[in-house]
This record gives C-alpha cells, sequence and structure tokens, in this order.
C-alpha cells in the first residue's frame, strides 16, 4: 500500500505524462481526503476539464474559489475550467446564463490569452443573435496587439482566420453599427493586406458602410468587383441585389441578382431570407406568381425544419393565394422548389445573353472610314461620319490638320454619353487619308 506522498507524486507524474484517466481516481481519492491540499484540488480540476467532465469541474472549482483563489495554478484552472463551460454554454444557452459566466471569469484577474478568448467567445455569440449593441460593450475589453496572428487550426485543417482577424472583423461591424462609417472604411484599409485570403468578408463590411453613409455607387462598385470573382459566394450577391433595390431603386436588376444568388446556393435552408426578399420584390414589380411560389418555398423550408414561420411569411402568402385564387395546401415540397428553380434559371440564361448581345455591341470597331463634319475653331470635338453612324471624336486623337469633309480612317470604342447619360461610342486613332 503506498502512502499519501507517493499518492500525490504518482498522480502528479502520471498528469504530466498526459495520462490523465489513470491520474484522475488518483487525485479524486486525494482531493476526498481529510489532507487534501492545494496541489491536490488543482491536479483534480486540471485532469476534469481536460477530459471534459465539466460539471464536476465547475463543482470543483465554486468549492475552492475561495480557499486556493490566491494560488495561481489553482485560479488559472478555474479560470479555464469556466472557459470551457462558456464555449460549451454559447453553443446552446442564451445571454442570461452567458454574460455572468464570462463577468466572472474577468473578475479572476485573467491572463490576456485567457480574456482574450472569453470575449471572444462573447463576441461570437453576440454576432450569431445580432446583438450589436452588446458588441460595442464587449470588444473594446481586448487589445488587438495582444492577439495571435497566427492561423487557427482545427483540427486537421487550418483556416485562414486568426484570432487578431476575428476581432478586426467584429471591430468593424461594431463601428458601422455606431454610425461611425468612416473610421469602420478606414480600419477595413488598414487590415485588409493581412486579410487577403479573407479579404471577402471585410470588403462587404466596406460596401455595407458605404451604403449607410450614403454612397451607394461605392457600395456597388466594391460588390460588383467581389460579384466578378470566380466562385462568388450567394450571400454577396444578395447583398449586391440589395444596395440595388433599398439605395439604387433598380428593382429588376435587384431581383435578377437574387435569382443568380438563389441558383448559386446548395443548401435551401441558408436562403430563406433571400426567399423572403424575392418574394416582396416580386410583389413590387406585380409578378405575383413568382412572388407567391417564393414566399411558399419559405414557408415548406420553415416547416421541414421545425422553424418558426414568421407572421409577414403567412400574411404574405395569404395575399399572393388570394391574389392568384391558388391554394397552396396540396402542393409538395420538390414541385414548389422545381417551380422557383426554373424562375432562377430563365432568369439567368437571359442575363447571360444580354452579355453576349452587349458584349457584340461593345467590341471594338476597326479600320473604319468616314469623313470630319461638325467641325469648330472655338470646340475641343467634332464627329466623324461614317455611312449610317456619326461618332463623337475629340481633336486631341488627330494628329494631322483636317477641316470639315476631310476623309479619315479611324476605330470605334465604348464610351459615355455624357449629356444623354447613356451609353455611346467615341472614334479613335484616327488617321488622315
Amino acid at each position: 500500500m503506498i502512502n499519501t506522498q507517493q499518492q500525490k507524486q504518482t498522480a502528479n507524474n502520471l498528469r504530466k505524462q498526459g495520462r490523465l484517466d489513470e491520474a484522475l481516481p488518483l487525485y479524486k481519492e486525494l482531493y476526498k481526503s481529510s489532507n487534501k491540499d492545494k496541489f491536490d484540488a488543482a491536479g483534480y480540476i486540471h485532469c476534469l476539464r481536460k477530459l471534459n467532465q465539466y460539471e464536476e469541474a465547475i463543482k470543483i472549482a465554486q468549492e475552492g474559489e475561495e480557499q486556493y483563489s490566491d494560488f495561481s495554478w489553482f485560479r488559472n484552472e478555474i479560470i479555464w475550467t469556466y472557459i470551457g463551460q462558456l464555449k460549451i454554454r454559447g453553443t446552446t444557452d442564451s445571454f442570461n446564463t452567458i454574460l455572468p459566466l464570462a463577468k466572472k471569469i474577468l473578475e479572476l484577474n485573467p491572463d490576456d490569452l485567457q480574456r482574450n478568448t472569453t470575449v471572444l467567445s462573447v463576441l461570437k455569440k453576440a454576432k450569431e443573435l445580432k446583438k450589436w449593441g452588446l458588441a460595442c460593450d464587449w470588444v473594446d475589453i481586448i487589445n488587438p496587439d495582444s492577439l495571435d496572428k497566427s492561423p487557427i487550426v482545427l483540427g486537421k485543417r487550418t483556416t485562414n482566420w486568426s484570432n487578431y482577424l476575428i476581432w478586426h472583423h467584429h471591430k468593424i461591424r461594431c463601428l458601422i453599427h455606431q454610425n461611425k462609417y468612416s473610421q469602420a472604411i478606414q480600419l477595413v484599409n488598414n487590415i485588409i493586406d493581412e486579410a487577403s485570403h479573407v479579404s471577402k468578408y471585410f470588403k462587404v463590411l466596406e460596401a455595407h458602410a458605404y451604403e449607410l453613409m450614403g454612397e451607394p455607387n461605392n457600395s456597388i462598385q466594391i460588390l460588383n468587383g467581389l460579384c466578378r470573382q470566380k466562385n462568388v459566394d450567394w450571400w454577396v450577391v444578395h447583398q449586391l441585389a440589395n444596395v440595388l433595390n433599398n439605395s439604387k431603386g433598380e428593382k429588376e436588376k435587384a431581383l435578377e441578382n437574387m435569382y443568380k444568388a438563389a441558383s448559386l446556393c446548395f443548401k435551401i435552408e441558408s436562403i430563406v431570407t433571400l426567399l423572403q426578399d424575392i418574394s416582396l420584390l416580386c410583389k413590387d414589380l406585380g409578378r405575383m406568381e413568382e412572388c407567391y411560389y417564393h414566399i411558399l418555398l419559405c414557408k415548406l423550408v420553415r416547416d421541414k425544419k421545425e422553424w418558426v414561420v414568421k407572421e409577414e411569411v403567412e400574411q404574405l402568402l395569404k395575399e399572393a393565394s388570394t391574389v392568384l385564387h391558388y391554394d397552396y395546401r396540396h402542393l409538395k415540397f420538390k414541385e414548389v422548389l422545381q417551380k422557383c428553380h426554373t424562375y432562377w434559371v430563365n432568369s439567368n440564361q437571359k442575363i447571360s445573353k444580354n452579355k453576349e448581345e452587349i458584349e457584340k455591341t461593345n467590341k471594338l470597331k476597326k479600320a473604319l472610314k468616314g469623313t470630319i463634319f461638325q467641325l469648330k475653331q472655338d470646340k475641343p470635338f467634332c464627329f466623324i461620319k461614317a455611312e449610317s453612324e456619326s461618332y463623337f471624336c475629340y481633336k486631341s486623337e488627330i494628329k494631322e490638320e483636317v477641316a470639315n469633309g476631310t476623309e479619315v480612317l479611324f476605330d470605334v470604342v465604348p464610351s459615355f454619353d455624357k449629356k444623354k447619360q447613356q451609353k455611346s461610342f467615341k472614334a479613335v486613332n484616327i488617321i488622315v487619308l
């Protein structure tokens, strides 16, 4: 039979070797004995939390907090135990249980790593629940210079995110919530070079800030750039559609982009909000059948996932059904999904056809023959007539002396008529014949 001191030494050696399953019963026996000390308590709670036995670990933490909190090892184990519990509760519990636990951790004077882990857990939950005001209260508890910039590893997979980048993403969201749009945009510009692999997540926030500060053209320019990238995400296209609809009033173009967004997503449950947005936009455009099928699909997805069906969804479905005299009760999920999918495909085909026509129209025309006209001394431009068309031309494009009626050879490129506010063409590379 080994004595207490030998048992302490054996338990300690097993713990250091990572043999926690063997060390745990020894520590438990030591902790339950009348001769327990702070090392037994610290070793016991360490094994419990490492083996994910948080219910018992929390109990030991609460029992020993007052007695052993001055002992740095035990206090450190208490903090990590509470952090482990915080992460578990963060996936299921409300803020009513999460916040008191997070505050308790901060009261224990955690080190930078523990503080940062705690605050980032709170910010993650705030983002999930869209509690931006609460996020604003917590985000500046962290000093970003204390955050790790190395990529986070999940299992065997290395992500493109670091805690440093995650904090900046939260901070930019908070600045937008506080209507500090210029500061948010500046912070995006400051961090973007370090966030090259996840830059789209920062660029969409920059676009959102521009939209909210009344500069939708800048927002659209950013989002169009993202949408031109290979493998664009559906939610980026959805955001572009919302800007076109809400800030520019370009409803038809917005709907085209919403249909494109829907076709890009492979999980129908991910786009219930998009389906509702499509329905509202179709209603505004008087396209009630499209409105009907999309709001019905939204409802059916929610029913299938056993999610709450919002009152506004029920009301819009009832309104569309009444207008069309449709009875949706006999329709099955797959039928409705197929109907909506047809709308998406047809819209995408229409967009592709229009693009081809535009590209054909905008294609560079070379070596056209024409004559100069409307050449005036006091104007910096003139026109060139070729067959039944006339083309704008800057005098600076003509390298020789010309007069009205002079024959020239020229190329044509796309341009924009500011006076008429429409696409046009202009003459370049002019050679006098």
